[in-house]
């Protein structure tokens, strides 16, 4: 219920009379607990991905100028958006500008203004998804690696058990001269006490391999939650 509450205020962005680019001009305006330079980023990679426009970058702003974005806007504009720090949060704000003196608003542009604000979300939601998929995909790399671990230690184990069946059988032989039942006894010992060390081992990977599987599974929820928002 926290994680749902949390990820439904980030995709509510507030209507607001900001200055952007020395302007005061009405924008779509939401803070989010993330750093700015990736969530710059991600508004360049998501905005040419949807849209089909490359952003340019002024310090904290980011313009395209004099686009035609049908899926927003019925005229030709500039869109722009900044990035503030607030605190550890990144303030967004977002606004499509037709002309110098005019900006995109409800009361005179509803519909596009409306298409204007799901950019928004979706932009966040985009940043979102795709720091998780990052996240996902390394641990899965990590998951894998643990995996591997835990078949060579069980390989080891597996073999240094029929290794000490056969060196205790032959201890216990009276075939066995003393001189070589020492060495064996020697032997044995070293390999119990790896093998009780392979054991140590096996658990603690086991408990790694759980946790990883839980990191994982938590994620892709978020991811699930944020897409259905």
């Amino acid at each position: 219920l926290f994680t749902s509450v949390v990820y439904a205020q980030f995709l509510q962005p507030v209507e607001k009379k900001i200055d952007i680019d020395k302007k005061v001009t009405p924008a779509w305006v939401l803070t989010v607990d993330e750093e700015k330079d990736p969530l710059i980023e991600s508004a360049e990679d998501y905005t040419k991905e949807e849209l089909g426009v490359k952003l340019k970058g002024r310090r904290d702003l980011l313009i395209a100028e004099e686009v035609r974005i049908p899926s927003i806007a019925f005229h030709t504009g500039d869109l722009k958006i900044q990035f503030s720090s607030v605190g550890s949060e990144t303030q967004i704000a977002v606004a499509f500008m037709p002309g110098y003196d005019i900006s995109l608003n409800s009361q005179d542009n509803p519909q596009e203004m409306e298409r204007l604000r799901q950019f928004t979300r979706n932009l966040v939601k985009y940043h979102k998804v795709s720091f998780l998929q990052q996240t996902i995909a390394d641990d899965e790399k990590r998951l894998r690696d643990l995996e591997s671990s835990l078949k060579k230690n069980q390989r080891e184990y597996k073999r240094l058990d029929k290794q000490t069946a056969r060196m205790d059988r032959q201890i216990n032989s009276s075939k066995t001269d003393e001189n070589k039942k020492f060495d064996l006894e020697n032997d044995l010992k070293a390999a119990q006490d790896r093998m009780e060390t392979l054991e140590g081992t096996e658990g603690e990977l086991e408990d790694e391999i759980a946790g990883m599987n839980d990191k994982i599974h938590v994620s892709q929820t978020k991811i699930n939650d944020i897409e259905n928002k």
